[in-house]
């Protein structure tokens, strides 16, 4: 978990070097989910509980119910993102795709984007300046592109599929889960 945090610390002040060092790391993306990435989305989804402390008028189970859309909404992501990227990458790089590095960026990608919505929680208004995060969370994936050997071309395309498939969706998913559940 620590190198995992390392990682994204490293993708967080320098994206360029950050992608080369997770290159050289070589983690396997299923371990690195395991060991980070879903510790993360629970930390992430359990941080709505901070409710209670901001406002003294929340309900548990509005609070648990706002959870579990956080939860589902990033958990739900990842597995969507990866078979978006699956299908759609082998137009958009040079050769076959590794699936172990789009799945790596998946995760670390993923993670940054609960970590965001971990920031949401813990501050007790809501700042427009948070909403920059994921302006910057798509720097970062913009930034993956010579990990993935995406053709320069293609660059564009790329970035269009990885900021729906990785930070509109879980909007997308966690608007239509508050419309059923809440």
């Amino acid at each position: 978990m620590l190198k995992f945090l390392k990682y994204i610390g490293q993708l967080i002040l320098s994206p360029g070097n950050g992608w080369e060092d997770v290159s050289h790391a070589g983690y396997d993306p299923k371990s690195l989910a395991s060991i980070g990435l879903y510790p993360l989305i629970g930390l992430a989804s359990m941080t709505t509980f901070l409710g209670l402390l901001f406002d003294q008028e929340s309900i548990v189970v509005t609070l648990l119910q706002q959870a579990i859309i956080v939860f589902v909404a990033l958990f739900v992501t990842y597995f969507i993102a990866i078979a978006i990227f699956g299908v759609l990458l082998q137009f958009l790089t040079e050769g076959e795709p590794n699936e172990k590095k789009y799945t790596t960026v998946i995760t670390y990608s993923v993670a940054l984007m609960a970590i965001a919505k971990l920031l949401e929680n813990c501050i007790p208004i809501k700042l427009p300046l948070l909403y920059f995060l994921y302006i910057y969370i798509a720097l970062i994936i913009w930034k993956s592109v010579r990990y993935l050997a995406i053709k320069e071309k293609r660059v564009p395309y790329f970035v269009l599929m990885a900021i729906f498939s990785i930070i509109i969706l879980p909007f997308i998913i966690e608007w239509v889960l508050s419309l059923i559940i809440l």
